[in-house]
């Protein structure tokens, strides 16, 4: 029965244009990076279990410079590689050897291992700061801490998606201007057409480290920015390319970008909200000094991670619905559904994406429609 099902399932990705061989592999490549995400997972709860049975609060007497923000950075900055350092292997594992196996990496380990320690910095740099500013209105407002960390997380949110294209991405990947420029005319024109303002078309030198295309637009304001990897440009047709921005371009008239940010925010307060009743009840258990007590953290951040497991299906049914409009969008602006069509195939299988996940896999982790629906609706709508 299992190979009949099998077969029926690579056979209809075929009929789609899909490479079943390349499927096949993308369903390994998917297990095993799965596997590795649960040991992941498992090496975190395991960490966090061993702090909350006391071992915090000697963490805690590590933070020799008395209380306030300078414990808070101490001890973040300890806590911080106390849960990095077991996990070395499995990124070194899933990051380097899993990638290059599988043709997904052409980057050499010790790229990646400075990409690794720009990471490890800058992850370290923004969760001190997190946790100072989280800790300093706990201590302040303890009745309403999580209003304000839900605004401010909010503010950050936007701040970041704002400069990230300008000062984040530029630490891993060159960019340079489009140097297609009829290509980059057809971008702005269709741009135009959307009403949608970018302040221009960029390369992605991507080909130094991945072999995975993807495009998209980056950046808020005047910052958004249509990006091109070389990847894509290398092997997709400008009609191919014109069909992922205008799905891009759909996201920016739908609105999607705000009512992602809103669904999230919510998700966010009433997370907040979850935590700041687990963090109360657990100071007794916990022998914590209340709850900005900073041998707290590391229930606050499980508390977090459980919270968003739980939300996370329902962001991503609604980021699913989104896309799925920006698709007929795209097939809207462009009329080509052969180069829609084309490109989802494409993508999908350069990218080592699985197009036919097994319907609970696509309910509770995937925030895009499967390859082989988004295909299906293509050719339902053709003219």
């Amino acid at each position: 029965m299992e190979v009949s099902v099998n077969e029926t399932r690579d056979a209809r990705l075929g009929a789609l244009g899909f490479d079943v061989g390349r499927q096949h592999l993308a369903r390994e490549y998917k297990g095993k990076r799965l596997a590795l995400a649960g040991v992941r997972v498992a090496v975190y709860v395991a960490i966090s279990a061993w702090l909350l049975a006391g071992f915090t609060h000697t963490v805690k007497g590590w933070a020799v410079f008395g209380p306030g923000l300078p414990q808070y950075a101490l001890y973040t900055t300890a806590l911080y590689f106390l849960y990095w350092i077991p996990v070395i292997p499995l990124g070194v594992l899933g990051g380097v050897v899993l990638e290059r196996k599988y043709g997904m990496s052409v980057q050499g380990l010790r790229s990646w291992l400075r990409d690794a320690a720009k990471s490890l910095a800058i992850g370290l740099g923004f969760s001190i700061l997190a946790v100072e500013v989280v800790y300093a209105i706990l201590a302040a407002q303890p009745d309403t801490w999580w209003l304000y960390v839900w605004a401010i997380g909010w503010a950050v949110g936007l701040a970041l998606a704002w400069v990230g294209p300008v000062l984040l991405a530029p630490l891993f990947h060159r960019f340079e201007p489009l140097d297609d420029e009829a290509l980059a005319a057809r971008l702005k024109a269709l741009a135009d057409r959307t009403g949608t303002q970018v302040v221009g078309v960029y390369r992605m030198l991507a080909s130094a480290k991945t072999t995975r295309a993807f495009g998209g637009l980056a950046g808020i304001g005047r910052t958004r920015r249509i990006i091109l990897s070389d990847t894509l440009l290398d092997r997709y047709s400008p009609d191919e390319v014109e069909a992922v921005i205008a799905h891009e371009f759909g996201h920016h008239v739908h609105g999607d970008l705000a009512r992602l940010m809103v669904a999230g925010a919510s998700g966010s307060l009433l997370g907040l909200l979850a935590v700041d009743r687990i963090l109360r009840a657990a100071v007794p258990a916990l022998r914590l000094d209340g709850i900005a007590d900073i041998a707290g953290l590391p229930l606050v951040a499980l508390a977090i991670a459980a919270v968003s497991t739980v939300v996370a299906p329902a962001l991503n049914a609604l980021s699913r619905r989104r896309e799925a409009k920006a698709d007929a969008f795209s097939l809207r602006m462009t009329g080509n559904h052969d180069a829609f069509r084309s490109a989802m195939v494409k993508i999908h299988d350069q990218n080592l994406g699985v197009a036919d996940p097994h319907p609970l896999a696509e309910l509770l982790f995937h925030d895009h429609p499967s390859g082989r629906r988004r295909i299906e609706a293509a050719v339902r709508t053709r003219p």
